[in-house]
C-alpha cells in the first residue's frame, strides 16, 4: 500500500461509491419509466387506473399471500435448530428486511443482515445468519425456476418460447450462474475460504477480525447441509409458491381493469417483470426495468401496452406501501431493543 492509506478512506469511498450507482440507477430508472409512459400516452394509462377504484384494497391486501408463503419457507430453515421461534415474529422480521432490499440497489439482499440481526436477539448470530442466507438460497432458486418455467410455459399457446432470444436467455443465464456461486459458497464453506484469499492480497485489519466469525458461520451452513436437507426441500417448495402467488396477483389486477387474463399470460408478465428487475439491479427494487418488462410483455401477448404500464405502476405503489409498513415494523423491532 502506498504512504498515507487508510483503512477507512477505503471504507468512505466504497459508501461514497454505492450512493453513487443508487441515485444514478434510480435516475435511470425513473427516466426509463417518463419513456414508456410517453410512449404510451398518460391519457391512456389514466384511464386504465381510474377503473381500479375503491378495489385498489384488494390490490394492497393480496401481498399477504407471498409474504406468508415466504415467511413460511424461512421457518422451515429456521426449524433446524429453533423451532420453538414463531412463526409471526419471523413475519414480521422478513417483513421488515424485504423493505431494505427493495430500497437497497444491492440484489435484494440488502436487507439479510438486518433479518439475522433481528432474529439474533433469540438464537445465536452464526445460526441465524445460516438460516438467512440457507432461505435465501432457496429463494433465489425458486425464482430461476419461475423465471425459466414462465418464459417457456407461459405465454399463450403456440407462442414462440421467449428464452430463444439472446437478450433473454443471456440474462437467465449470468442468474442462475449467480446463483450457483451463491450455493456453492454455502455448500464449500466459501465464505470464510473466500475471506482468506482475499486476505492474502489486501490485508485489512477488519477483514482479519471477520476471519473467526465467518469460519463459524461456515460451520453453521455446513450443519445446516446436513441435518436441514428435507428442511431446504420445504424451503425450496414455499419460496416458489411465493412467487407464484405474485405472478397471480397479476390475474387479479388484470380482473379488476376488466381485462382478463389466463395464468399462463400471468405467468409470463411475472417471469418477465422478475427478470427486468433482476436486469436492474443498480437501481433500488429495479425501478425501470422492472415497469419495463411489464410493458414488453404486454406487448408480446397482443395487450394494450398501455394496460401493461398501468399494472406495473399499481404494483408498484402496491410495493411502496408495504415498504412503509416494514420500516414501520423496523421501528417498533428498534425500539425494543
Amino acid at each position: 500500500m502506498g504512504p498515507g492509506f487508510r483503512q477507512g478512506d477505503v471504507t468512505k469511498n466504497h459508501v461514497t461509491v454505492m450512493k453513487l450507482v443508487r441515485w444514478v440507477g434510480l435516475c435511470i430508472g425513473l427516466l426509463i419509466i417518463g419513456f414508456l409512459i410517453h410512449q404510451v400516452g398518460w391519457v391512456a394509462i389514466e384511464t386504465s387506473l381510474s377503473l381500479l377504484g375503491w378495489s385498489y384494497a384488494i390490490v394492497l391486501i393480496y401481498p399477504l399471500t407471498w409474504i406468508s408463503l415466504n415467511a413460511r419457507g424461512w421457518k422451515a430453515m429456521v426449524d433446524v435448530h429453533h423451532p420453538e421461534i414463531p412463526f409471526k415474529k419471523l413475519f414480521q422480521i422478513r417483513l421488515a428486511g424485504e423493505s431494505f432490499n427493495a430500497l437497497l440497489p444491492s440484489g435484494y439482499v440488502g436487507g439479510e443482515p438486518l433479518k439475522a440481526k433481528l432474529l439474533a436477539r433469540d438464537m445465536p448470530l452464526r445460526e441465524a445468519a445460516a438460516s438467512v442466507l440457507m432461505a435465501k438460497a432457496a429463494q433465489s432458486v425458486g425464482l430461476v425456476l419461475f423465471i425459466g418455467l414462465g418464459l417457456t410455459l407461459g405465454g399463450r399457446p403456440g407462442a414462440p418460447s421467449l428464452l430463444r432470444q439472446p437478450a433473454e436467455l443471456s440474462a437467465l443465464l449470468f442468474l442462475a450462474i449467480g446463483i450457483t456461486l451463491f450455493l456453492v459458497l454455502l455448500a464449500r464453506r466459501g465464505f470464510s475460504r473466500f475471506a482468506e484469499l482475499l486476505h492474502r492480497y489486501v490485508p485489512f485489519k477488519a477483514l482479519a477480525k471477520a476471519l473467526p466469525k465467518l469460519a463459524a458461520l461456515d460451520d453453521s451452513l455446513g450443519v445446516f447441509y446436513l441435518q436441514g436437507r428435507r428442511h431446504f426441500l420445504w424451503s425450496l417448495f414455499w419460496h416458489a409458491g411465493g412467487w407464484m402467488a405474485g405472478a397471480l396477483e397479476l390475474l387479479v389486477i388484470f380482473s379488476l381493469l376488466g381485462n382478463p387474463i389466463t395464468w399462463r399470460e400471468a405467468w409470463f408478465i411475472g417471469a418477465l417483470a422478475q427478470l427486468g428487475s433482476v436486469v436492474g439491479l443498480f437501481a433500488p427494487a429495479g425501478v425501470g426495468l422492472y415497469e419495463g418488462g411489464h410493458y414488453l410483455a404486454a406487448q408480446l401477448l397482443g395487450l394494450p401496452p398501455a394496460l401493461g404500464i398501468s399494472v406495473a405502476l399499481i404494483r408498484r405503489v402496491r410495493e411502496l406501501f408495504w415498504d412503509g409498513v416494514g420500516i414501520v415494523v423496523f421501528w417498533r423491532f428498534s425500539k425494543n431493543v
